[in-house]
């Protein structure tokens, strides 16, 4: 279980269903407000809420999706600092979060799973920036910031959130506007839209940064784009709005869509919407075929038709009078395909969330800030959404394991209770069942604990994984940190005898503790089954030690964390017991004060943030992930296995340490996937 604590003058611990907080006083920035540590696990949207322009109330919700619960105002929370003034914008990506808030001309940094700030860009920094609206990631070094009112678009690194530089657009100001709002891209080029008081898209250059070429439309304010699994780009317009100043300018037009091919910048598709709303905005589906659009209620259209269907998707929802509510903003969950809808309400109370399946069925309803504007969705390890433009070829893909044979547990306190779905195996279940829950969880990328040292899981592949020898051929999602690590020791096998079972020799994949005295090899730990309610398990080994796993009501409450499916033997003395056997790496966490440091090793190792945890560009997955070689096998001598290639793959706890905030150390698998080539 990852959590976070820290020394300060007071502690406050709070449990939540699916996601881990721990929450500490610290130094007060403001009275009576706590400054709070969040650590959290499982999916989760990050809800975005613009406030009132020129009252300093923008905020930021966290939805946990598996839970169904809201965490309102976490930016505040979690930094003892206000978000700023009218929030635009979320871009996530790896795990970090760059919110752009307007009117206090900041860009901030944010770990998507602590919600710290991380860094930050101020106007005063760079150049030319003054009132940022949108962040694209060109590339891991590279993104651009468009702005309401300068005639640029900023350059800064969003590794080290350093200004870089700035591109001219070549935007005159009317009536002090000359804005660049949300961006896409295709291949090598970036489209951007210019809203205020303009018809104009610009298309820049991302390799030599500068603005190459514009498309004009006849509507006036582009506002929102999205680019479909054609490679067409769609774009609607708010169709201007009359003003006493220059109202020939401006327009007074219905809003109008638009489907361009960005490569001959040629107008494919002009539809004139039948309301004249200005609050318009577009998504679209997962497989990018099918055209969500916000006005007034919800449209869904093919991307291959030339029509606007007749009837909504979704309606808008009606007040106690029967007016209709403003729908504020809309996104899709890349993922799964749910459907998020902002309702502003008043522009004053705090707004409204909903969230719907892909077939139109409301799933959810939550209070959220003032004026909630847009979605970023995160699965707390990773972050979901985006496409990374680094390599324009095809990517590799990964494939998850076909089966689970064996779940083999030890105790611990996130094995069957506290998890990102609560209780995921009933009692009574049986290895099948359990093996069953397993493979789900997995295929949703959710949390699979092996609680504590030598308990493990054992998945296999339909086809072989081939030895490269020397490349990486397996991947493993965790959620590790540089600072709480909980290493999981890897093994793998050949189905040599051809039953498709994983009953043949095991080998582990050797890391970099492995020959050193930070490893013991032929290590056996047993269990002792506890006979009353609520107990710590005790455990002893054949070194000579002996521990427990404590029991934590705080974090689950189950009356025991030992599992039905979990066979015992029984000793002389009538105990029930269980052993099991592997390596054992040495536990290294040390607890002061309230805080845990579990440093990681330096590679090889299941949910350990070593120099093997990282985003592969070359493999089409969308974050951080553990990367392990088949070359790496070695026999139980030490000498190597030399595979040809490998059927099955164990991953086991490699430690045996608690901390009376953590509770044991327990590795943490997301999912299993061989590196297809």
């Amino acid at each position: 279980m990852q959590l976070t604590g820290y020394k300060h003058t007071a502690r406050l611990i709070l449990t939540l269903v699916g996601m881990s907080l721990l929450l500490s006083a610290c130094d007060l920035a403001e009275a009576n407000f706590l400054e709070e540590h969040f650590q959290t696990t499982g999916k989760g949207v990050l809800v975005l809420c613009e406030g009132n322009f020129n009252s300093g109330n923008a905020s930021l919700s966290y939805y946990d999706t598996e839970a169904k619960k809201v965490e309102n105002g976490v930016f505040r929370r979690a930094n003892d600092r206000k978000l700023g003034d009218t929030g635009q914008s979320i871009t996530t990506f790896d795990g970090m979060a760059y919110i752009a808030v307007e009117n206090s001309g900041i860009i901030w940094k944010m770990n998507t799973r602590t919600f710290r700030v991380e860094g930050q860009l101020t106007a005063g920094q760079t150049e030319h920036m003054i009132n940022p609206r949108y962040v694209h990631l060109v590339t891991s070094e590279k993104a651009y910031a468009t702005d309401l009112y300068s005639p640029y678009i900023t350059v800064f690194n969003p590794k080290t959130m350093q200004y870089i530089g700035s591109i001219a657009t070549g935007q005159h100001l009317t009536n002090g506007y000359a804005s660049t709002e949300e961006m896409v891209q295709v291949g090598h080029e970036v489209f951007t839209n210019c809203w205020s008081y303009s018809r104009n898209i610009l298309i820049i250059d991302t390799e030599k940064d500068c603005v190459t070429d514009s498309i004009q439309l006849r509507s006036w304010q582009p506002k929102s784009m999205v680019v479909d699994a054609n490679e067409k780009l769609w774009v609607i317009t708010d169709g201007g709005y009359e003003d006493a100043v220059s109202p020939s300018t401006i327009g007074n037009d219905r809003p109008h869509l638009y489907r361009i091919d960005p490569h001959t910048r040629n107008v494919e598709l002009d539809i004139t919407m039948q309301t004249d709303e200005s609050l318009v905005q577009i998504a679209l589906s997962p497989d990018k075929h099918s055209l969500y659009i916000l006005n007034n209620d919800v449209y869904r259209m093919d991307v291959t038709v030339a029509n606007l269907p007749e009837n909504p998707f979704l309606l808008a929802p009606l007040d106690d009078k029967g007016k209709r509510h403003k729908l504020y903003g809309i996104d899709v969950n890349p993922v799964n395909g749910e459907i998020y809808l902002a309702d502003a309400v008043d522009y004053r109370q705090a707004g409204v969330a909903y969230r719907y399946s892909p077939d139109g069925q409301l799933i959810d309803q939550f209070r959220v800030g003032i004026l909630p504007n847009h979605f970023a969705f995160t699965d707390a390890a990773t972050d979901i959404p985006g496409e990374w433009h680094d390599k324009e070829e095809d990517l590799l893909q990964l494939a998850l394991v076909d089966t689970v044979f064996e779940y083999m547990p030890a105790p611990g306190h996130q094995v069957n209770g506290y998890s990102v779905v609560g209780d995921f195996i009933h009692d009574g279940a049986t290895m099948q069942e359990a093996c069953q829950e397993v493979m789900r969880h997995w295929q949703n990328q959710w949390m699979v604990s092996l609680g504590g040292q030598g308990g493990y899981v054992v998945a296999g592949f339909s086809e072989p994984v081939q030895n490269t020898n020397g490349d990486y051929e397996l991947a493993m999602k965790g959620n590790p940190y540089s600072y709480q690590s909980e290493p999981g020791i890897v093994w793998v096998s050949m189905d040599e005898n051809n039953d498709g079972l994983p009953n043949d020799p095991w080998y582990e994949l050797a890391g970099s503790e492995y020959g050193t005295d930070n490893e013991t090899l032929g290590y056996a730990i047993t269990y002792y089954k506890p006979t009353t309610p609520g107990s710590d398990i005790h455990w002893t080994d054949n070194q000579g030690g002996e521990g427990i796993i404590p029991y934590m009501a705080a974090w689950n409450e189950h009356p025991s964390y030992w599992q039905d499916w979990v066979p015992t033997e029984q000793n002389e003395q009538g105990e029930e017991y269980h052993t099991y056997y592997g390596s054992r790496l040495k536990d290294t966490h040390t607890y002061e004060d309230g805080y845990t440091f579990e440093p990681p090793f330096a590679w090889g190792y299941a949910d350990n943030d070593g120099s093997d945890y990282f985003r592969n560009p070359a493999v089409n997955a969308s974050g951080m992930l553990t990367y392990f070689k088949i070359s790496n096998a070695v026999k139980a001598d030490g000498s190597s296995a030399n595979l040809p290639c490998i059927h099955f793959v164990k991953v086991q706890t490699g430690q045996t340490g608690w901390s009376p905030n953590l509770g044991e150390i327990s590795t943490e698998v997301h999912g299993i996937w061989r590196i297809k080539r």
